[in-house]
């Protein structure tokens, strides 16, 4: 029996294995959908070995997305093939444990290629957004997991800059020098909440956390033509009603220790009403904390090995790889692959108060 043959026969059975399935209890991978942006590199292929990437400017690829523009779909396992979108609606209790107001998979995971710049840009807030029909609003974060020298991040406006200057300066086209900005560094943590004026480039690879909407309001596109050659529109009295006033300088954010065992060493990154960050770098073999809560890992640095009890199978995840491990899979451990080199890990949690 051929190779194809036999692959297509043990996909089939594993779909027939998950419909008799009483519970999603084993980690998800997905499918990476590669993004082609203008502001794009070939990072994504380099940095984090995304196959298919490199073939252009490649600027996202969606990790975990419940989006009905592009749901994840699952890679390999007893539920490939089924999307994310699918498994919300049918399973969401398995996923997360306990009841969850959203009628979409409540976080949205990339990673970013920004080798040209961003469009200078802002996303609603909930309330914004619901007004204009959206689920939600767009809260983020961006870990910095590669940057070169000339890489620069902005986020937020100079102390005192007021609604009347930003304005003036967009019609004058010097919007820049009202932005605050600063040179990334690796580790870095950024929270840009909703209403925040953002905007990165310069060959600033990021991870990239944030609420279930792609509704972006762009202010300004650097004076540059999209990839069909036309300016990309600018969105600019419904990016002012999503700006949030005093519009603060934004720094990349203090980690806090956490208390871990011997041989893993953890940060508090960032907590919001949305999502929680945790950075774990691991030696030793490690019992995920999460047990019973569903958790999103993404491999920063190094090779990982994941294991579980059950239905979890044994996987070697190199950098750049994604995982949804659900509520209902019990006894995942982390590890690093070799003695010696340590792998970083990227925990993304939903908050505890949203129940």
């Amino acid at each position: 029996m051929s190779s194809v043959i036999t692959e297509t026969l043990m996909v089939a059975n594993d779909r027939r294995s998950a419909g008799t399935r009483k519970h999603l209890d084993e980690p998800l991978g997905f499918d990476s959908f590669l993004r082609p942006q203008v502001w794009g590199g070939d990072a994504l292929a380099t940095h984090l070995g995304k196959s298919g990437a490199g073939q252009g400017p490649v600027g996202e690829s969606w990790e975990v997305s419940g989006l009905p523009e592009h749901p994840s779909v699952v890679s390999q396992g007893a539920f490939a093939g089924q999307s994310l979108a699918d498994l919300w609606r049918t399973r969401s209790l398995d996923l997360v444990g306990r009841t969850h107001p959203s009628p979409v998979f409540p976080l949205f995971v990339k990673w970013l290629d920004c080798r040209g710049d961003l469009s200078v840009q802002v996303h609603p807030n909930d309330s914004v957004a619901r007004a204009m029909g959206h689920v939600c609003g767009k809260s983020e974060a961006w870990v910095v997991v590669h940057a070169e020298p000339t890489s620069r991040v902005f986020a937020g406006l100079r102390s005192g800059v007021t609604r009347d200057e930003l304005l003036a300066r967009l019609q004058f086209g010097t919007v820049t020098e009202c932005l605050h900005s600063f040179v990334p560094q690796v580790g870095d943590c950024i929270s840009l909440p909703a209403g925040t004026i953002h905007s990165a480039g310069g060959g600033v690879v990021f991870a990239e956390v944030q609420q279930p909407s792609d509704v972006t309001y762009r202010l300004f596109d650097w004076n540059r033509a999209g990839r069909d050659d036309q300016a990309r529109p600018l969105h600019i009295d419904l990016a002012m009603k999503a700006i949030t006033w005093p519009q603060e300088p934004v720094v990349p954010v203090s980690p806090l220790p956490l208390n871990c065992q011997r041989g893993v060493r953890g940060e508090l990154l960032l907590k919001t009403s949305a999502f929680e960050l945790e950075r774990y770098t691991v030696r030793d073999t490690w019992p995920q904390p999460y047990s019973g809560e569903m958790t999103i890992w993404m491999v920063l640095d190094g090779t990982a090995v994941l294991d579980g009890a059950g239905y979890a199978p044994h996987q070697i995840l190199e950098r750049g790889s994604t995982v949804l491990i659900p509520a209902a899979a019990q006894g995942t451990q982390w590890a690093a692959a070799e003695a010696g080199k340590p792998c970083q890990l990227l925990c993304i949690r939903l908050p505890s108060q949203s129940t």
